[in-house]
């Protein structure tokens, strides 16, 4: 070939920065909601994020912000090693300090080698933010890597929040992520960072698993991606579009899900927040499944399968009124009490909890608004209130808070006998099974104050006094009484 008709070989610039990479990393970080002073890139080695390593470094410049690279050692690959060498040179050549976290992956999590790789890589990557004060922390994919996303996500059934693909920024693990590159291809953004690093002498981290047929990924990539290519060339842009349809899509049905989970959630008095099962019912298949959905995730829990949801959709529909059906998921059991359906523990978290709260918990107010009691994951407030138990009285015994044994009393209404805790608990319809994980207050071994139920009216009163509130951690229960 006429050396004049060869492609240009990409020059090694000074700083290896792409001048697309570049523009669309500023434009992300001037949209942040604060502005940027500290931000942080993960960097692994390899050519994409050291790409964006390269436009960071000289974004800070620029900009004069402080910039820190973030590498996670896994401990996987024989070669991780050498990657973390990569990674520091990089730093070393742009002047930015590199930091190296070491994490543990837990391959028997049951979640597969790559997604328990990935959650330990959020997590190290959250603890660096922390550490030195980093947001954003800037990530490296592509649109090369979104289209991946979304076609793997198509291929195994994903909803429409899922073939969304990745989202620009998110939080996780108590950081703030950014990817800016989502809509420019790698095509775009790799030759000047090969060139910078082969012109330092740094050997990029390749993994050999990115091209490996035994995982899903390196399967597209390999065998898959090349073929679509052959025959849809386009198919890059036309998938990048079905996602940012589908992000449409999804943040509608966002709005829909959470209008219906602020109409039908319920601050029960002893069951704490819950969901009206009558105003679930009344929502069409569709949305009942979105509310659902919706509520798991604001209690912080992972999406079961559409499978294990639609049984609890069942389970809630057609069981009798008579029925109390369980649905347990990630440590955490959806019950039907009533027209209420309670979150809450697991029957062995409960039993374990009540194992290690077996002795009464010695207590000792010196009039303190509050007493966080971690042995019963709860805080006991007292409340100043015209009219209520002689604060002096509190103060002058001993206090311990223990569990129901099954023979205890209480008084809760001047004028009438005292009654069966038994009695009280299924005439304010609290369930069976959440009696045993509310706490009894006692003063010299008098039982003076029951969680759901009240304080006896039997203890010395005072003007002005002091209200009782037990407040549990765990989210079903807060407690009026």
């Amino acid at each position: 070939m006429d050396a004049s008709k060869r492609p240009a070989r990409p020059e090694a610039g000074p700083d290896g920065a792409s001048p697309a990479g570049l523009a669309a990393l500023a434009a992300a970080l001037a949209c942040q909601d604060r502005p940027v002073s500290t931000f942080a890139v993960g960097l692994s080695g390899g050519p994409d994020s050291v790409a964006l390593a390269c436009c960071a470094a000289q974004h800070a410049r620029t900009h004069h912000l402080s910039l820190h690279f973030f590498h996670v050692d896994h401990g996987l690959h024989p070669l991780a090693a050498a990657w973390t060498r990569a990674a520091e040179q990089v730093g070393h050549a742009l002047g930015i300090p590199v930091h190296v976290a070491r994490v543990h992956v837990d391959l028997a999590s049951g979640e597969g080698i790559e997604a328990a790789a990935r959650h330990a890589r959020y997590r190290a990557l959250a603890a660096l933010a922390q550490q030195h004060g980093a947001s954003p922390v800037l990530l490296a994919h592509h649109q090369d890597d979104q289209v991946e996303t979304v076609l793997h996500r198509l291929l195994r059934g994903s909803g429409i929040d899922g073939v969304r693909g990745m989202r620009s920024t998110i939080e996780a693990k108590g950081a703030h992520f950014l990817r800016p590159w989502l809509a420019l291809p790698r095509a775009l953004l790799l030759a000047p960072a090969q060139a910078w690093a082969a012109h330092h002498g740094i050997e990029l981290a390749d993994d050999p698993s990115n091209l490996d047929t035994r995982y899903a990924r390196g399967a597209l990539r390999r065998d898959v991606l090349p073929g679509m290519a052959a025959h849809w060339p386009g198919y890059r842009t036309t998938l990048t579009r079905f996602a940012q349809h589908a992000e449409t899509a999804a943040a509608v049905l966002q709005e829909v899900a959470q209008s219906d989970l602020a109409q039908i959630s319920e601050l029960h008095d002893s069951l704490g927040a819950c969901l009206r099962l009558s105003g679930l019912l009344a929502l069409s298949p569709a949305r009942q499944t979105l509310v659902l959905r919706a509520w798991l995730d604001a209690c912080h829990l992972q999406m079961p399968t559409e499978a294990r949801l639609q049984a609890l959709c069942v389970q809630l529909r057609d069981a009798g009124v008579d029925r109390q059906p369980v649905w347990t998921h990630q440590g955490c059991t959806v019950r039907r009490y009533r027209d209420w359906v309670v979150l809450m523990p697991a029957e062995s978290t409960q039993a374990a909890d009540r194992e290690q709260t077996t002795s009464p918990v010695e207590l000792t107010w010196r009039g303190e608004a509050s007493l966080h009691v971690d042995a019963f994951d709860g805080v006991l407030h007292f409340e100043s209130v015209p009219h209520g138990i002689d604060p002096a009285w509190l103060q002058a015994g001993p206090l311990a808070m223990g569990v129901r044994r099954g023979s205890e009393r209480l008084q809760i209404r001047a004028g009438s006998p005292s009654r069966s805790l038994k009695n009280l608990y299924q005439e304010a319809g609290v369930p069976a099974w959440a009696r045993d994980r509310l706490p009894l207050l006692y003063r010299d071994e008098q039982l003076i104050h029951v969680a759901g139920l009240g304080s006896d009216v039997r203890v010395p009163h005072a003007t002005p006094g002091i209200r009782l509130l037990w407040t549990p951690n765990r989210p079903t229960v807060v407690l009026p009484a």
